[in-house]
């Protein structure tokens, strides 16, 4: 997918989104600027005709659990599972940050779950770029 030569329009926007009490089935985070459901969102991706910048995603352990542990990986038309966090474990009432960019084009997914039932709390912040 490339960027048309002739496009005249377009936007580029800051965006956010959040997931509220993810669980041990994966949730695809939405790229569409409406809220996520943990594991109630089935096969949900980035929009075709746009590039999504995942600037941080952030993990807040909410059910005083001392060990969880999550796993962040994307899947699209050209990969099938690449992992950028495998079992990364989280203590009780903490916060991990993910920081590093990821870059999603239209047809990726980006999906968490955790590796048992937990209470994890996730925020993230990313740039839509758009030139429909």
């Amino acid at each position: 997918m490339a960027i048309p030569t002739q496009a005249t329009s377009g936007t580029e926007v800051l965006r956010r989104g959040s997931v509220n009490s993810q669980s041990s089935t994966h949730t695809f985070l939405k790229f569409d600027n409406t809220a996520t459901t943990a594991a109630a969102n089935q096969n949900n991706t980035v929009p075709a005709n746009h590039i999504v910048t995942v600037l941080n995603v952030i993990f807040c352990e909410q059910g005083n659990q001392s060990d969880e542990k999550f796993t962040m990986w994307a899947e699209g038309p050209h990969s099938s599972g690449i992992h950028f966090l495998y079992h990364q474990s989280i203590g009780a009432y903490g916060t991990f940050v993910w920081s590093q960019k990821i870059v999603l084009i239209g047809g990726d997914g980006l999906l968490i779950n955790t590796a048992a039932s937990a209470n994890i709390d996730i925020y993230y912040s990313y740039i839509d770029q758009s030139w429909v």
